[in-house]
């Protein structure tokens, strides 16, 4: 009867893993990018992106004619990480990453960033249903890139500079190979020659990094 039993559970166990490897692979990266809502991402067609991804995959091309007729390009196709970036016009960029959360359910994410011609990006994020989920993240302010202790007020007015870097221009994008999103400040470009060349001295050229912590976005030391 032991060995019955044992046989009967090994055999469960088996069924299990095959069934969760079935899960996994029918949420692979490619597979969600080429059969998501149409809705966001209008500029392709689900043919153009299915061209797309099955071009690059074979070593054929890069590139597909949208919508618009003009070229979209995949910069990255990631499967092992589960992380796609498309240039989808000259001037606008689509990132999209498929995440683990803590309950290990899984969630993507999605980026736009436009250029026009200082980025700024955008972020949401869905289950594999394709409906909203609420992760919290914060997007960064110029401000936050101020570096105010070595600012020398004696020379200029920090309510200056702090009224300067108030308009934001902030682009986003995920990191492959962990849960990662990188923050990088363009509002620098956006100011005039003068300005940006006084304040620039006191602007932080780093990346801030945020970390998928639960269902937050927590911002690094």
């Amino acid at each position: 009867m032991k060995k019955i039993q044992l046989y009967k559970n090994s055999r469960l166990i088996i069924l299990l893993f095959i069934l969760l490897s079935q899960s996994i692979f029918s949420q692979k990266i490619d597979k969600l990018y080429v059969n998501m809502p149409e809705i966001l991402n209008s500029i392709l067609s689900k043919q153009n992106r299915l061209e797309l991804v099955e071009n690059y995959k074979a070593h054929q091309s890069d590139s597909v004619t949208n919508r618009f007729q003009n070229q979209s390009h995949l910069i990255l196709l990631d499967v092992l990480n589960q992380h796609i970036v498309v240039k989808n016009t000259a001037s606008s960029t689509f990132d999209m990453k498929v995440l683990t959360l803590a309950d290990s359910t899984l969630a993507i994410g999605i980026i736009r960033t436009v250029c026009a011609p200082v980025c700024q990006s955008s972020i949401e994020f869905y289950d594999t249903a394709w409906s909203k989920i609420p992760l919290q993240f914060k997007m960064p302010k110029a401000i936050e890139w101020l570096n105010q202790k070595s600012f020398p007020v004696e020379k200029l007015d920090l309510n200056w500079g702090k009224n300067l870097m108030n308009v934001s221009f902030v682009s986003l994008s995920f990191s492959s190979d962990n849960q990662q999103i990188k923050a990088v400040n363009n509002t620098l470009g956006f100011l005039s020659n003068v300005d940006r060349k006084t304040i620039q001295p006191y602007v932080i050229e780093k990346p801030i990094f945020f970390k998928l912590k639960n269902k937050r976005w927590e911002q690094q030391p």
